[in-house]
């Protein structure tokens, strides 16, 4: 094939493995130099040795560092990308994906082993499938006659991805690596997406009127439409219209559509030139174009937003995503933007105004966007009133991606009363204060889950000060004395010092790494709480990262559970040492356990461990340095008598326990401001005289 070895080996260089594996690219040096069974260089020089694809992948299998159902199906994009290096990449992108679009019409292999002239049978193939080219034809017409390769590499792409549509989605979602710059430059998240498909409404019309139209004027790849047809169930028959001015982003957004299982009859996508005819839709979902920071005073966005709202149709929504200087930032009076803005807000058909977080448009982690919901209704009951929501503050998670859509569907449904319900994250407003010059459309909650009743939230804050009060009664709670029984030493030397080393080949010691766990795998609801370096230098608190039992023990069969009384210690990006009291936690790479055997506590106890690894190995990583100054073998502590040991522990506990104390009292009194400062600003509670005032 191709681009491959003359015996059809596929060379993989080490940056390459370290993007299939998922690891950074030092990782990659490390299994060559730990692991005799890495694969042996094919080819390349030293400074960049390359390997056999296949034997990477079989090796990364075979060691549990990947799963073969993933990692074949991207060895298969990493094999199209590199044999398609001598066809323009826009071209391979159209073809590949036309391909993909046929295996679905015609449910047939690409490349059958019979067949021995491939394009020929492949060109009429499309033109049985697509007669009109709507979709395909041009595509596979343009194959060079020795481009059989291709359908093969496709083929395996489909079947390692378990399907057409997976296989269409693992594509694009490397269109950054294959370099198509159309593809990608005004592509946005998946959990963005999502909030818009969410948001329209689509779901709820198809499930009043088993059918949706949904519409995009500016669809781009198909990234909004098919997120709206992520959302609607199996037995809906929603159509799709929409506009492009590029061909091939339309034609790649039409194949997308049928992959999804869209019938192509049911899909109209035009392009400049074709016939206009007029598309009304139930569900808009679209994206202003994209203007420099520079130039956007001068334009005025509002304008394509205000003709879309005056196409609307009576039950019809539009979710409009666009730039936040425009459609939420304080605009000066003489601005057009500005004068339409406060026309639309006065129309009525402003549902809701979000202003978003950046980094949602990827190509531009810098441009800041916000989203505009508008729905018409005759008589419209938002008439003097809009919802405001600002979670530019906070990651578009999913947890919040669901709030923001539950904030806006119920307060349109029929029946809604807005003073009798609350909202997470959303505030209604009135109109009238947002049409004066240069006011922002923000209006920012604190982040919190939904609000429970008034009177729920009463009783909590009831229990808190309980437990504040009964805290502060030295009767109720006793506090252990911290005595340390610190003297002056008369005369004699420093205790000896050992290494950890030292004691770990003594088997005074036990080290057990820690496990490499995967992005995906650590969540916030699991059962085994992670101890990485997060926790243990103090960054994140402990039990806010989690893995699931299931996952635990089918991806990662050899990690360890903490037992009671384990010293955790990392030495990189700084040091931090941590000791895990309850035990039944997972410790994350690069952190490591330190065990303590128990004819050796007397010795060493967990406190005193961490103590005297805290006290003298502090510093931080010097600028510029690749790796910490020491290793966690090569630190060293020293060796206290018995009796010293068990006083220094007793210090130590005694002091564990009025920290413990001390930091239950804070969060009680940062929870109970927070209810305080929540319910004052969200209106539902209020502060009474208290019986001492």
């Amino acid at each position: 094939m191709a681009g491959t070895y003359p015996d059809g080996t596929l060379p993989i260089s080490m940056p390459e493995i370290a993007e299939l594996a998922g690891v950074r690219r030092p990782v990659v040096s490390v299994w060559r130099r730990r692991h005799p069974g890495f694969p042996a260089p094919i080819g390349g020089d030293a400074g960049r040795p390359l390997f056999d694809a296949r034997q990477v992948v079989d090796w990364l299998v075979e060691t549990r560092r990947a799963e073969r159902g993933q990692i074949e199906a991207d060895l298969r994009l990493y094999l199209l990308g590199y044999l398609g290096t001598k066809m323009p990449p826009k071209d391979l992108m159209a073809a590949a994906t036309a391909l993909i679009c046929l295996r679905h019409l015609d449910d047939e292999l690409l490349r059958p082993e019979e067949c021995h002239d491939v394009i020929t049978q492949l060109r009429r193939r499309a033109a049985e499938a697509d007669p009109q080219d709507a979709l395909l034809l041009s595509e596979i017409r343009a194959l060079p006659s020795d481009a059989g390769w291709l359908a093969s590499v496709v083929d395996e792409l489909i079947e390692a991805a378990w399907g057409c549509r997976q296989a269409f989605e693992r594509l694009l979602a490397v269109r950054g690596r294959l370099n198509v710059a159309d593809l990608y430059v005004d592509a946005v998240t998946p959990e963005l997406a999502r909030l818009i498909a969410g948001l329209s409404g689509a779901r709820e019309h198809a499930e009043e009127f088993g059918t949706v139209r949904v519409a995009d004027p500016a669809a781009r790849a198909g990234d909004l439409l098919v997120a709206v047809l992520g959302q609607l169930s199996e037995d809906s028959f929603p159509t799709f219209v929409g506009a492009e001015s590029d061909p091939f982003l339309a034609r790649i957004a039409r194949r997308r559509l049928v992959v999804h299982g869209v019938p192509p009859h049911d899909i109209d996508i035009r392009c400049p030139g074709d016939p206009l005819v007029p598309t009304p839709a139930d569900v808009l979902v679209t994206s202003l174009p994209y203007a420099p920071k520079e130039e956007r005073p001068q334009e005025n966005p509002l304008a394509t937003v205000k003709e879309l709202t005056d196409g609307l149709a009576p039950g019809q929504t539009a979710v409009v995503l666009g730039p936040a200087d425009n459609l939420v930032g304080g605009l000066p009076p003489y601005r057009p933007a500005a004068r339409t803005r406060n026309e639309l807000l006065a129309s009525g058909r402003v549902e809701a105004v979000i202003h978003l977080p950046g980094g949602l448009v990827p190509f531009r982690p810098g441009y800041q966007t916000a989203l505009w919901v508008l729905r018409r209704e005759e008589p419209s009951p938002w008439q003097g009133r809009v919802l405001l929501a600002d979670v530019s503050d906070r990651a578009l998670t999913d947890d919040v991606v669901e709030t923001l859509i539950w904030d806006v569907v119920t307060w349109r449904r029929d029946g809604y009363e807005p003073k009798d319900h609350s909202r997470a994250i959303a505030v209604q407003v009135a109109v009238s204060s947002l049409t004066s010059s240069r006011v922002r459309l923000t209006a920012r909650r604190p982040p919190a889950i939904r609000e429970v009743a008034a009177k729920e939230t009463i009783a909590r804050v009831y229990d808190l000060e309980s437990e504040l009060q009964r805290i502060a009664d030295p009767q109720a709670v006793p506090r252990p004395q911290v005595r340390s029984g610190l003297a002056v030493r008369e005369s004699g030397s420093p205790p000896p010092t050992v290494a950890i080393g030292a004691l770990v080949k003594a088997r005074r010691l036990i080290m057990v790494k820690g496990a490499r766990l995967k992005t995906g795998d650590v969540i916030p609801d699991g059962q085994h709480a992670v101890l990485g370096a997060p926790e243990v230098v103090g960054a994140s608190p402990v039990g806010a990262r989690t893995v699931d039992r299931a996952v635990l023990a089918e991806k990662y069969p050899r990690a360890r559970l903490t037992e009671p009384g384990d010293v955790i210690v990392t030495v990189s990006p700084r040091f931090g040492v941590h000791v895990d009291h309850d035990g039944f936690s997972v410790v994350e790479f690069p952190a490591r356990i330190l065990r303590i055997p128990e004819q050796e506590r007397q010795q060493l106890t967990p406190r005193v461990l961490a103590a005297l690894l805290a006290a003298g190995h502090a510093g931080t990583r010097a600028a510029g340095a690749v790796r910490p100054a020491s290793r966690l073998d090569e630190l060293c502590i020293p060796l206290l008598p018995p009796a010293e040991v068990r006083r220094l522990d007793e210090l130590l506990t005694a002091a564990d326990e009025r920290r413990r104390l001390a930091r239950r009292e804070i969060d009680l009194l940062d929870e109970v401001c927070r209810i305080a400062v929540t319910g004052l600003i969200d209106g539902t509670l209020t502060l009474a005289p208290t019986t001492d005032q």
